[in-house]
């Protein structure tokens, strides 16, 4: 068979440059049952393939509605569904990821003048979650269902050896009960690595920071502030953080 995968948000926004997480794993799935998988980077001529997976993680991103009418189309992901996303099957959720899918795309931008460094996500960093949900149930959240944070597989699962950083898509890590043991992993890798989503400032406690600041972290910490309630604890939290450790602390 031939599949194409396309990686929506990569079409509807122009200057987006992360790699859809999704799209990898279905690649590295069909490409190990001995199937042609390319990445495709139009909606035309679908009928020249025999599979056709659509992934998007923003709403905003436009797929035309005649695309997912074709009888060779699957379409998921938050941007489609948002809280209502299907999972991937265990069998693709549980594969390390083809972190080569978008190789040929990268390189056409780079070709058409785009910076390297734009697309270090696509050739840097080993990507996935080592924790999935959050117990906040925020009414605006795409894990407002979940009631809590749980451990997703292992870190073997996703990494490449052969790339020097990491990189965590998680909801709210600290959340999960076991998030000590798998940081304890991750630093067993040796790798420099970064939570691309925010950190839960609320649970910031003297274990939990002086924790951190013995990460290999790399780039900023980033935590979230999503209610103006909250301003009391989140500045409360952060004070902490920086009567103990002011030269990791930024003003702006």
């Amino acid at each position: 068979m031939i599949i194409a995968i396309i990686d929506a948000d990569i079409i509807g926004k122009s200057k987006h440059r992360f790699p859809n997480l999704a799209c990898m794993k279905i690649s590295a799935f069909y490409k190990k049952q001995g199937e042609v998988v390319l990445l495709k980077t139009d909606f035309k001529h679908l009928d020249a393939y025999d599979k056709i997976f659509i992934s998007k993680v923003f709403t905003e991103s436009f797929v035309p509605p005649f695309v997912l009418r074709q009888e060779n189309v699957t379409f998921g992901g938050t941007g489609f569904f948002y809280d209502q996303a299907p999972t991937l099957p265990d069998k693709i959720e549980h594969i390390m990821p083809d972190y080569h899918l978008y190789d040929d795309w990268v390189q056409e931008k780079i070709r058409k003048g785009a910076r390297q460094n734009e697309f270090k996500y696509y050739q840097d960093y080993s990507i996935e979650f080592l924790t999935r949900g959050c117990f906040r149930g925020c009414a605006f959240c795409v894990n407002r269902n979940y009631k809590q944070s749980k451990r997703h597989g292992n870190v073997y699962e996703f990494y490449d050896e052969t790339r020097p950083k990491l990189c965590f898509l998680d909801d709210n890590f600290l959340a999960c009960k076991d998030w000590k043991s798998i940081i304890e992993e991750v630093k067993g890798l040796n790798r420099r690595f970064q939570f691309k989503q925010v950190l839960d400032e609320h649970l910031l406690n003297d274990q939990i920071i002086d924790e951190i600041v013995s990460w290999k972290y790399e780039g900023d910490l980033i935590f979230a502030f999503d209610d103006i309630d909250d301003r009391e604890i989140v500045e409360s939290k952060l004070k902490i953080f920086h009567e103990k450790y002011p030269k990791r602390c930024k003003k702006k």
